[in-house]
């Protein structure tokens, strides 16, 4: 499958369910400014898991492709478990191997902006 086209089926999948068959056992996964890169698929499955559990809707803005990877800024429309709601844009940034195995994902957002959705401010 070429890349744009797994792009925007991971990204469907994260709205309507199922993205968790896109990922490898091998995979990176990085977030906003830590130097940490956390290993293993079950860590981003718990990671992504928890954020996508928040998400009502993600609207793909703007998806660009170089080869296996992609570079997307998502607008996520999220609820926390108070009914606050929030509309966050995230930058991330995927590769995908040549299995069509999500390897890794590197994400950037306001990190003070959704701490303060989590408590309700």
């Amino acid at each position: 499958m070429d890349t744009r086209t797994l792009a925007e089926s991971y990204f469907t999948a994260v709205n309507k369910g199922g993205w968790e068959d896109f990922v490898a056992e091998n995979f990176d996964y990085g977030m906003c400014d830590s130097q940490d890169i956390k290993r293993g698929r079950d860590v981003y499955l718990k990671g992504a898991g928890q954020f996508y559990a928040l998400s009502q809707h993600l609207e793909v803005k703007k998806l660009l492709v170089d080869g296996r990877e992609v570079v997307a800024l998502n607008r996520y429309r999220l609820q926390s478990p108070q009914g606050n709601q929030l509309e966050l844009d995230v930058a991330e940034f995927l590769k995908f191997d040549e299995s069509d195995k999500l390897i890794a994902s590197n994400i950037y957002f306001d990190t003070h902006r959704f701490q303060e959705f989590m408590q309700g401010k």
